[in-house]
């Protein structure tokens, strides 16, 4: 029999997925290869995180054509070691693939799709436990003739989210019912290009859900194909809300966390439920809790790495996010982390107002500073800068980290200060 040693990819590679793989290689005493399956329909995105090392070869297919799709994959159906999924995009696809995946632990394709469609996601959850979550309702654009009926019993604020969407984009707080229906004949105006541009294949529809109030907190956590559960530490997360900026994007995140163990334990056996609920498997797990006044609350669970884990969680406590990742989809126990090592931030910047962007200003004074590991730049004047309830992205976002914690402070502060976004309204 051929040697299982591909490590198989859906749509992107980024670089501490190529260090994984030669560290999982160096470990297994294997020549691991790389394997990238690109969906003809996502293959020329801009800015498509790529393998420049050569380690991953890519074949591009169309990921609707079932035959295509198998005759992409019959020559690695016994060769591939693992396969591994990073972006929330990438899950449908990786869903499509998984019955030419016969010998490879995955994943249920149901679990994927619970864990992806927000609507789906409340509903399993409600039914394993209704202390899991808000009270809630979907709808698409055809029914908000309906909308009395549907929300009866719901009491403001509520909050108004994509289905199918992360990043926060379009979540949008209603205070009353004047402000719910304006902010749903606006949202489904805009929330198909939105869909476009975010490579989401589905059709639109919003989730309604009554607003939980609470400090936000998050956790990856690691699952093993026979549904043990490794939490890894807290994230503290301050939306834009929080701090009164428009939208709910994360504003700034937090690790170490100042919680009791207990209040950790209790919001790692509610994410441990929350996966039971979904059926999760063989998988990383992101997820987003409230910790409100009647216990935490899940936001919702995706069966992948967060956005900017990789990067926390090494500053703070030195793990490598990655390679544990490609670890428990095999069926190899991840190595946790003890102490924390060092104190992280992250944040995000988003204009101060609406319009063109005419200088993005600072950025490469703030890039001096003690603590900044990276910042990174994602619009160019000329550009346009919208909020992100209305669908915009982000212009700058950054990772900072230092021993000393008053000086992690500073020099985020200093970051925010230094960095100036120049807008032309229009």
């Amino acid at each position: 029999m051929n040697p299982k040693n591909v490590v198989l990819s859906i749509n992107v590679v980024e670089q501490p997925l190529v260090a994984a793989v030669n560290r999982l290689s160096r470990e297994l005493g294997v020549e691991l290869k790389g394997l990238l399956l690109v969906d003809e329909h996502y293959a020329g995105h801009e800015s498509r995180p790529k393998d420049t090392s050569g380690l991953f070869q890519e074949i591009i297919c169309d990921f609707k054509d079932q035959d295509a799709l198998q005759k992409a994959l019959k020559p690695y159906m016994d060769t591939i070691l693992v396969a591994t999924v990073r972006y929330e995009s990438a899950i449908q696809p990786f869903r499509k693939v998984i019955p030419f995946l016969p010998y490879v632990i995955t994943p249920t394709e149901t679990s994927l799709l619970w864990a992806t469609e927000k609507p789906l996601m409340r509903a399993r959850m409600a039914a394993y436990d209704r202390r899991l979550v808000p009270q809630h309702q979907y709808l698409e654009q055809q029914d908000l003739p309906k909308l009395d009926l549907l929300i009866d019993g719901f009491t403001y604020p509520m909050i108004v989210k994509p289905a199918s969407l992360a990043e926060a984009l379009l979540v949008t707080r209603c205070n009353d019912e004047q402000a719910l229906r304006s902010c749903l004949d606006d949202t489904f105006t805009v929330i198909q290009g939105i869909y476009d541009r975010e490579h989401r294949q589905n059709k639109p529809g919003l989730l309604i859900e009554e607003m939980m109030q609470g400090p936000m907190y998050s956790t990856d956590a690691y699952v093993m194909p026979d549904g043990e559960v490794f939490c890894l530490p807290l994230v503290e997360v301050i939306t834009a809300h929080a701090v009164g900026l428009p939208g709910f994007y994360s504003y700034r995140h937090i690790i170490p966390t100042n919680l009791s163990q207990d209040e950790i334990n209790e919001a790692f056996r509610v994410s441990t439920d929350s996966i039971r609920a979904l059926n999760l498997r063989a998988t990383t797990t992101h997820i987003e809790l409230f910790r409100t006044p009647e216990g935490w609350k899940i936001i919702e669970v995706g069966a992948r790495i967060g956005g900017y884990r990789n990067d926390l969680y090494r500053e703070a406590y030195d793990v490598d996010h990655f390679y544990n990742d490609l670890c428990v989809r095999m069926g190899k126990k991840p190595i946790m982390p003890g102490e924390p090592v060092r104190h992280a931030a992250g944040i995000n910047i988003y204009a101060d107002e609406e319009g063109t962007i005419t200088a993005i200003e600072g950025l490469e004074e703030a890039k001096k500073l003690a603590s900044v590991v990276y910042l990174d730049q994602h619009a160019n004047p000329g550009d346009a800068a919208v909020f992100a309830d209305k669908g915009g992205q982000l212009i700058v976002d950054g990772i900072l980290s230092n021993t000393d914690k008053e000086q992690l402070e500073k020099d985020v502060a200093k970051v925010r200060e230094l960095v100036t976004i120049i807008i032309q309204k229009s």
